[in-house]
């Protein structure tokens, strides 16, 4: 049981976002299950670390809990989104993701696996992403946007930095 704790824990985050699609937007109840994924998130790293019992299929599962619950939660608070959204933060939200999906794209045909850095930028793109939900119903979702917007844009270019870099590396080798 203990050389699993962590993966349970994750499963749990999985099955909390299946029950949020099922609870009204926004609702207690969804913002129950919200705030276990994200307490869920951090409590499975950390109990993976202390006890020691880190894998690469903890870290696979992980990954599909993240972007389960990404998934779920843009579904449910889209048309929240789409209300209080201008049009120039969508183009700034398209054009983040297009161009973060792209660079996946690029390091999966360049190493074979599908990899994310997690730095301290992509670790506060998260946590801000997190506290998303919690500004649908306020004045302050689009200023909240764009502050989302600049972390992530920061942390997107911090990573095909790196990317570059180890690029060179491999061709100073190579020499």
């Amino acid at each position: 049981m203990k050389k699993h704790l962590a993966n349970i824990i994750t499963m749990t985050r999985i099955i909390s976002c299946i029950c949020m699609i099922f609870t009204e937007t926004l609702s207690y109840p969804f913002y129950c299950f919200y705030i276990w994924c994200g307490f869920s998130d951090i409590l499975d790293g950390f109990v993976a670390r202390k006890l020691k019992i880190t894998s690469s299929f903890g870290s696979k599962l992980d990954t599909i809990s993240d972007l389960t619950l990404y998934t779920v939660m843009m579904i449910k608070i889209l048309s929240y989104l789409r209300k209080g959204l201008n049009n120039y933060i969508w183009i700034l939200i398209y054009a983040v993701i297009t161009i973060r999906f792209l660079h996946y794209l690029f390091v999966f045909f360049l190493h074979k696996q599908l990899s994310s850095r997690h730095t301290i930028p992509n670790k506060i793109t998260s946590a801000m992403m997190f506290a998303l939900p919690f500004f649908c119903n306020t004045k302050y979702l689009p200023h909240y946007s764009l502050c989302v917007l600049a972390v992530a844009y920061f942390a997107m270019a911090e990573e095909i930095i790196y990317t570059i870099k180890t690029l060179n590396q491999g061709e100073n080798h190579a020499v």
